[in-house]
């Protein structure tokens, strides 16, 4: 199989599997499914902002409250996979937009349940068959056959995924109010938490 990834442009060719032995970056199964979401969900990001006027992620909120009639912020972080935080602000610029409904759930009003407006519902259906069209389009390239296997594989590391989060939930988290996206180092024994 012919590489077209840079990071692989001097590595040699070789017979078996990528993905059951990879020798770099650009044949690991999470880099590779990483650059499949940038090339096709950039199709979807044109559309969506550039015709649309929302994100990617007011997209997937969009689709996740289609199929709800009313869900509370929180579940809806949970699902998208989203930090309470990015959710809150997609939240508001969704508001502002006319595209969602917001009101405080009775007897609790630190809990906001959420749900589509009607031009967000309309706004639902005119974007789902274009990206439901960039789906038809990319999965073409497989058979049937190939789709049923993919479609099983898929759920097989989704579920793995999810038992590997649940068992290394004591790594540390990224605290990026300290810097913790730009500190570089090794921990010493002793040391106190990032070193300091």
């Amino acid at each position: 199989m012919p590489r077209n990834n840079p990071c692989d442009a001097d590595a040699p060719t070789r017979t078996g599997s990528r993905l059951g032995a990879p020798e770099g970056l650009g044949d690991m199964l999470l880099y590779r499914l990483n650059q499949l979401r940038a090339v096709g969900g950039g199709m979807v990001l044109r559309y969506c902002e550039g015709r649309f006027g929302v994100t990617r992620r007011e997209w997937v909120m969009l689709a996740m409250l289609s199929s709800q009639a009313r869900v509370n912020s929180s579940e809806l972080a949970a699902r998208a996979h989203l930090t309470r935080s990015a959710t809150s602000k997609a939240i508001m610029a969704m508001a502002a937009k006319g595209l969602i409904e917001r009101q405080a759930l009775p007897g609790n009003r630190r809990v906001i349940e959420i749900r589509l407006s009607e031009a967000g519902r309309r706004l639902y259906e005119q974007i789902l068959p274009l990206v439901e069209g960039v789906n038809r389009e990319l999965m073409s390239s497989l058979s049937p056959q190939e789709v049923d296997a993919l479609d099983g594989m898929l759920d097989r590391l989704q579920e793995q995924a999810d038992v590997m989060a649940v068992h290394l939930a004591q790594l540390p988290r990224a605290d990026r109010r300290r810097g913790g996206t730009r500190r570089v180092g090794l921990r010493e024994p002793g040391d106190g938490e990032f070193g300091a």
